[in-house]
């Protein structure tokens, strides 16, 4: 039988290929470890979400402490803000302005020492504040047209557990600020995060199983301060307080 010489590919063929197969691989494994990230930690890229707001709401303009702008060092971290940090806050800002509302978080997110959700304001409790303030703000224009048109503002929700758990806010938050002798709206950094230091709120914690979990098992007490942490764990050890749940049911009930 005469000998079948099969066609030879051509160089750059070859080269394309291999280039093909690398690119194909390096993105499978790219997108595994995105996924596998998302999965046990916070999202991952493109699987974070997006938190632009229909309606522009900085929360460190809002939240942080009022201080006066001024030009050169400041002497007094309390009532003072440099330039450049005001800036920061308030992109028109200028010496001598006052940045920063000092709003507590409970002011708007009203239910979140009470009920199992936070609460979040409506339209109308944000008119309370800017049908003077801003007015003119093209933001706050939106926020009038929505009272005006008697229409909701469809804020985009950062934080979501799956629909088969449960998150008492109200259990969390007494907890905390009651054994650290605290206000309730300074707890909210334990899983929030600094959010008056951020113009869109952002997601800090992976908020999955284990995170939990670790926190209801001891992790707990690194939040408390040292003599909170002494005292609640002697009542646990001596059955006068119960420690954080750790069935099941705690949380998937």
């Amino acid at each position: 039988m005469p000998k079948i010489e099969l066609p030879k590919i051509p160089l750059a063929v070859m080269i394309a290929g291999a280039l093909v197969t690398l690119v194909l691989v390096l993105a499978s494994v790219v997108v595994g470890v995105g996924v596998i990230k998302a999965w046990w930690g916070l999202p991952f890229g493109p699987l974070r979400v997006d938190a632009t707001q229909p309606i522009q709401f900085p929360h460190d303009a809002h939240t942080s402490d009022p201080r006066v702008v001024v030009d050169g060092d400041v002497t007094d971290p309390a009532s003072q803000i440099s330039l450049d940090d005001a800036l920061v806050i308030q992109p028109a800002a200028g010496v001598g302005d006052v940045v920063g509302a000092g709003i507590d978080c409970l002011f708007c997110h009203r239910t979140v020492n009470t009920d199992e959700a936070a609460s979040f304001p409506a339209v109308q409790q944000c008119l309370f504040c800017h049908q003077v303030v801003k007015k003119d703000s093209p933001e706050v224009a939106k926020l009038i047209t929505a009272a005006e048109t008697d229409q909701p503002i469809n804020w985009v929700r950062v934080h979501r557990l799956p629909d088969h758990v449960q998150f008492v806010h109200e259990a969390h938050i007494l907890f905390f600020s009651e054994q650290n002798n605290i206000a309730p709206s300074q707890a909210c950094s334990i899983c929030h995060g600094e959010v008056q230091t951020m113009k869109v709120a952002e997601q800090v914690r992976s908020l999955k199983m284990g995170d939990c979990v670790d926190c209801h098992r001891s992790g707990y007490l690194s939040y408390l301060t040292d003599e909170a942490r002494d005292r609640v764990e002697t009542e646990v050890e001596e059955g006068r307080l119960k420690g954080p749940p750790t069935d099941c049911a705690a949380c998937h009930y």
